[in-house]
């Protein structure tokens, strides 16, 4: 299926280290063409004052199971991170590596998290992942030179009440939202219904 819609933008609401999110990022990219914009809105994993969770208590083992079964059947490999660590390092670039490149640099990010197992919280780190993977790391760089982006991703994690988002992954079009548990055949009869 290739949606080919001219104006709509999808916003989409995620966490670089929940693993839905990298599924449903990757079914978001096979499903719309190039003519659909996507807003990626990165939140943070964890709602404003539920920073006492960490990895271990959201996803055990069991989970992590399944969840490797169910990225496999999307042909992404994907392995449990080490630990929990803030995403606003990462979600600083975003808007500067612009609509295009932003999706490969998204993409890559979140490969460095389930697979590549790296810190996203370190900028050194951070950085040569993106090289590892030909993603030009001096937009990174520049971005994180930039106050106004640390400000703007602060200001992300208060989404979680302001936006009234009560779970990640949530695609967002027009009034209508589609969140959780994701799946390939739900997410393209939200976005036909919504916008054909």
């Amino acid at each position: 299926m290739n949606i080919d819609f001219t104006n709509p933008t999808i916003k989409f609401y995620f966490s670089f280290q929940c693993p839905y999110s990298y599924m449903t990022w990757e079914m978001l990219k096979s499903l719309l063409s190039n003519k659909v914009k996507v807003a990626p809105i990165e939140i943070g994993l964890f709602p404003q004052g539920t920073s006492k969770y960490n990895y271990q208590d959201i996803w055990a083992e069991p989970r992590w199971n399944r969840l490797v079964k169910d990225a496999a059947s999307l042909n992404i490999k994907i392995t449990p991170p080490d630990k929990y660590v803030s995403g606003i390092t990462a979600t600083r670039a975003i808007e500067d590596y612009g609509n295009i490149a932003a999706i490969d640099y998204i993409t890559s990010v979140f490969r460095g998290v389930f697979f590549s197992r790296i810190d996203i919280s370190i900028q050194s780190s951070l950085r040569l992942h993106l090289q590892s993977e030909g993603i030009d790391s001096s937009i990174l760089s520049a971005a994180l030179e930039k106050p106004e982006t640390e400000k703007k991703a602060n200001d992300q994690l208060l989404l979680w009440g302001h936006e009234r988002i009560r779970m990640l992954p949530t695609v967002e079009l027009g009034d209508e939202r589609y969140c959780g548990f994701i799946d390939k055949p739900g997410l393209e009869r939200f976005l036909r219904s919504e916008l054909d």
